[in-house]
């Protein structure tokens, strides 16, 4: 496995690591799985953004294909492409934003999934070991039929037999049903609530698009939230106007 490192931060003094360590977490979770033509495209880049993770396994890429112009990936365009780069290889990206985690770090994912990590060592790990799940099931024919929830489900098995400090669990539908109810009623504390901090002009940045246009980038806010509001209203870099889930956002406190 080929891994390369693009940053505009000095994140090994910002988090304390090394390269060295990062090697080592990559050697611990891939052991058993072939990765002689997997490449690994590390982003550790300064701005308020959050974790995220892809992985182009189901055929070779090219290596002009290594950068997107469009979507969810354009960070990619800010860097080079490296000059050893295989011909032919699968691909899995992932992207740290150092200006916005801080740990420990409990987080809420795409898929229903709460996650706490006790370091990044532990949630580069984690993150990996999902992406490297996909590698294994779309390359080398494991795992079939599993999809998100399984990645999840291997990952945190994977690393936490490995000694990371891990956690997580899938928050069910009856559990989100109830959580619902307690917010309605007032008696339950509203996660939204340091939203009302927000004001007209203040920016925010998308953590989640499923349509990938905007993700990870900044947002400005067109008027303050009110009380138990669920979106947030916020004009894109284009100019577009949109009523956003608050879920699907992030700013810091």
């Amino acid at each position: 496995m080929k891994v390369y490192y693009f940053a505009d931060t000095d994140w090994k003094n910002h988090l304390n690591i090394s390269t060295n360590q990062l090697t080592d977490v990559l050697t611990k979770v891939s052991s058993g799985t072939n990765t002689d033509d997997l490449v690994l495209a590390l982003y550790l880049i300064n701005r308020n953004s959050a974790s995220s993770g892809v992985a182009y396994v189901q055929k070779g890429l090219t290596k002009k294909q290594f950068i997107t112009f469009r979507g969810r990936w354009t960070v990619t365009k800010n860097f080079p492409i490296p000059d050893d780069l295989p011909e032919k290889y699968k691909l899995i990206r992932l992207q740290f934003g150092i200006n916005y985690l801080r740990y420990p770090l409990r987080q809420h994912d795409r898929y229903g999934w709460e996650l706490s990590f006790k370091t990044f060592i532990d949630h580069f790990a984690f993150l990996f070991a999902h992406e490297l799940h996909h590698f294994r099931r779309f390359h080398l024919g494991f795992h079939p039929r599993e999809g998100e929830n399984s990645a999840n489900k291997w990952a945190l098995h994977k690393v936490r037999e490995l000694g990371f400090d891990v956690a997580g669990e899938k928050i069910s539908q009856k559990k989100n049903n109830s959580l619902s109810k307690r917010i309605h009623s007032k008696l339950y504390f509203d996660k939204f609530k340091k939203f009302q901090k927000l004001d007209q002009g203040d920016r925010i940045f998308i953590q989640y698009d499923p349509q990938g246009r905007y993700q990870s980038e900044a947002a400005t806010v067109l008027r303050p939230i009110r009380k138990n509001s669920r979106r947030i209203v916020v004009k894109t870099n284009d100019g577009k106007h949109w009523r956003w889930p608050m879920d699907w956002v992030v700013f810091g406190d």
